[in-house]
């Protein structure tokens, strides 16, 4: 990541545009993290902060660790923020295909999403077979979906901790 103008002087390829940062930390006490409202207040606040609705973003890069309790209240703060879209929206998790990498996870998942918008062509959640009624989301298992032209790509931690950056396409 540089400045717009840093990066046009050295006539760098730009694949996006950095539109909006937050994160958020909520427990009610030291030993009841509240991972839910975290993720819900770094949704809330990317998309105040970038000025876009809703139904404006192409799809969310979920922190996606796949335990049972994390992927349930990530998937019930997007819900709560994103479920009155029209079209569902469309909800990845790379770790499906390389697994976790730790610290260096977030990073490698915001370039599969930035190249996702490149190629103009979602990457599918690998091994989704079947779907947690508790988990109201539209996890993206066909290939050809689009991506839109933004994301949010979000993280997590079972502390309570979350954050998350919007992106959108850079079209000069």
């Amino acid at each position: 990541m540089e400045e717009l103008g840093a990066a046009q002087r050295r006539g760098a390829t730009i694949y996006g545009e950095l539109i909006a940062e937050a994160s958020s930390c909520v427990a009610e006490s030291p030993l009841r993290p509240r991972r839910d409202l975290a993720v819900r207040n770094t949704l809330a606040r990317l998309l105040a902060q970038s000025g876009l609705k809703p139904e404006e973003v192409g799809h969310l890069n979920a922190h996606g660790l796949a335990t049972r309790s994390g992927d349930r209240e990530e998937a019930w703060a997007i819900d709560h923020v994103f479920g009155q879209r029209n079209q569902p929206l469309p909800v990845v998790a790379v770790k499906s295909s390389f697994g976790n990498l730790g610290a260096g996870s977030g990073m490698v998942e915001l370039a599969a999403s930035l190249l996702s918008l490149t190629h103009r062509r979602l990457f599918p959640v690998l091994n989704y077979e079947t779907p947690d009624p508790e988990c109201p989301v539209q996890v993206a298992t066909d290939p050809s979906m689009e991506p839109g032209n933004s994301f949010i790509k979000l993280n997590v931690t079972p502390q309570g901790q979350a954050s998350g950056l919007l992106v959108r396409l850079y079209e000069g």
